[in-house]
């Protein structure tokens, strides 16, 4: 697993909408066990950030020291999606936490390649487990779904040790439905 860094500041005694003209983000820091700490980070390096620094631990350089934590909300402008806050949440590397990671769709469906139509539920799963456990995705093997009209529930993925998925177990991940227009294999004569 790649490890993220970011380095954050103090914050400046300026209003947020000057920071954001000088390039800078507001941000909080908060946690159990700790103070909340009001923070800035330089715009350019956080939009650098890839996808997967979402669902994982980034190690903030703080004014106060290294300091593991999690993106917990991005609030943007709805207009322009410009950033206008950042919250990370602190964690402790033995306490759990929750954390939604994408879902990898792998494999062939059979119930495909007999006319049926591959319907994704679900992009992402909510998983539980300490922040060292985190995995970059779940694989969800849709060669699995033989039939149509059949599908992968929660409670049919395979997952690391030490993960646990939140979501309801019964809910449906990914489906294969007869095409429109009868679509679906054709029925055997007699």
């Amino acid at each position: 697993m790649e490890r993220f860094k970011l380095q954050l500041e103090a914050r400046e005694s300026k209003k947020p909408n000057q920071l954001r003209r000088v390039g800078k983000i507001p941000a909080t820091l908060y946690g159990p066990e700790s103070k909340s700490a009001t923070l800035q980070i330089d715009a350019m390096e956080f939009t650098r950030l890839p996808a997967a620094a979402y669902s994982h631990v980034i190690e903030l350089g703080t004014p106060e020291g290294a300091v593991n934590a999690l993106i917990r909300q991005v609030q943007r402008k709805h207009v322009n999606n410009e950033i206008l806050n950042v919250e990370f949440y602190r964690v402790a590397k033995d306490r759990k936490l929750t954390v939604t990671v994408p879902l990898k769709f792998i494999g062939v469906s059979p119930a495909v390649g007999k006319g049926g139509l591959l319907v994704e539920m679900f992009q992402t799963a909510d998983l539980e487990c300490l922040p060292s456990d985190i995995p970059d995705f779940i694989e969800v093997d849709i060669s699995k779904i033989e039939e149509i009209d059949h599908g992968l529930h929660f409670s049919d993925l395979k997952l690391p040790a030490g993960v646990k998925v939140l979501n309801p177990p019964e809910e449906l991940v990914a489906r294969v439905i007869p095409k429109k227009g009868g679509g679906g294999a054709a029925p055997a004569k007699a």
